[in-house]
């Protein structure tokens, strides 16, 4: 698995003080202490307590999760910095360490390689009983790309994708995409096949909201990379990115719909499937 990993170790157990970590013991010499190693959101948590009998763990996300572990594995949802706290106690004796843990999120790259999206949870799913090629989308965001993990069917083959964006998250503007109506606004449009030597293009809306007028700004080929689509277990699944400086560089978060089509510019299926009507969100923090 590819890793973007985290080292932070205690250099010594016995400092009573460390910067920016707070720490309570009584004087029998018990003492909580961790360190930490961050693959993408899975946490590992190494114990270096002294005297202790009993712990408990609070990850600081939000979760609500605890554990009573002596080294837990913790999933984060998402990066950022938690204050992370281990309470130790030996009988009546208790000690709590604080310390900030550092989550960067997954290292993403384009390979065909899937693991590095184990922990990232789906952004969306069509409902069970949706007919068409496209099933569920993960997504991430990097300070410089957007990247798709996208399941289908097995006739899922994007031999063309066309892919809308609202990337000033404004539905009032851009193109109104058919049945999205109610949630559409698309600003750019990436349109061709769906491999890594695609020859299709990044286009930007010009004019009215219910006019087809897009101009091209960007080759896909120069902004988009795609792995190959490969089966896993019974489904095809695809891996994909898109330079955000090529859709406005939206800062915040982005809209975008995604059809599978045939070389005939014909449906197969639709990520999010009508009646959906709005698109898909993607927050990009």
């Amino acid at each position: 698995m590819k890793k973007n990993i985290i080292y932070l170790f205690s250099i010594t157990m016995v400092m009573l003080s460390i910067a920016s970590c707070k720490k309570e013991g009584s004087g029998s010499g018990i003492q909580a202490v961790f360190s930490y190693v961050a693959d993408g959101y899975k946490v590992n948590f190494t114990n270096f307590s002294r005297n202790s009998t009993e712990y408990s763990w609070d990850f600081g996300d939000g979760s609500g999760e605890t554990s009573d572990k002596k080294a837990p594995t913790h999933i984060f949802k998402s990066k950022g910095d938690f204050l992370v706290s281990l309470t130790t106690k030996n009988g009546t004796e208790s000690s709590t360490f604080i310390d900030t843990v550092s989550v960067l999120g997954p290292n993403i790259k384009i390979d065909g390689d899937f693991t590095d999206w184990e922990y990232v949870d789906y952004t969306y799913q069509n409902p069970a009983a949706t007919t068409g090629t496209l099933l569920a989308v993960k997504t991430y965001a990097s300070a410089t790309d957007i990247y798709f993990y996208v399941e289908g069917t097995k006739d899922m083959h994007m031999a063309l994708i066309d892919m809308y964006f609202d990337a000033d998250n404004n539905p009032a503007t851009g193109y109104f995409v058919g049945a999205y109506a109610d949630g559409s606004g698309a600003d750019y449009l990436a349109e061709g096949p769906a491999t890594k030597d695609t020859g299709g293009s990044v286009f930007e809306h010009t004019g009215a909201v219910t006019a087809f007028t897009f101009n091209p700004v960007a080759n896909m080929i120069d902004v988009m990379k795609f792995s190959d689509i490969k089966p896993v277990a019974d489904k095809n699944v695809i891996e994909f990115s898109i330079k955000k400086s090529s859709i406005g560089n939206p800062k915040n978060s982005i809209n975008f719909l995604l059809f599978d089509e045939n070389s005939g510019y014909a449906v197969q299926g639709a990520l999010p499937a009508s009646p959906a009507k709005k698109f898909i969100n993607v927050s990009l923090k």
